[in-house]
């Protein structure tokens, strides 16, 4: 269809921008700071999140005994 070459072709183009923006869209959002509170730029060899819970001592058993049947061990 010679017709429709020019609209085929300017459909191409818009979806390809339409892609391109997506993108850039998508990769820009990924950097914004504050939303899930972690900082941009973060300052090296320091950790900057919350602390750890400790754990209680029945979890910290169980967890031991996982620990020693997962590398074969008996209980």
């Amino acid at each position: 269809m010679p017709h429709l070459k020019g609209v085929t072709s300017l459909m191409n183009t818009m979806t390809a921008r339409f892609f391109v923006l997506a993108i850039l869209l998508g990769l820009l959002s990924g950097c914004q700071e504050g939303k899930n509170g972690n900082p941009f730029l973060k300052e090296k060899g320091v950790y900057n999140g919350k602390a750890d819970e400790a754990l209680s001592d029945e979890t910290g058993q169980q967890l031991r005994r996982r620990m020693i049947i997962q590398r074969g061990g008996g209980i």
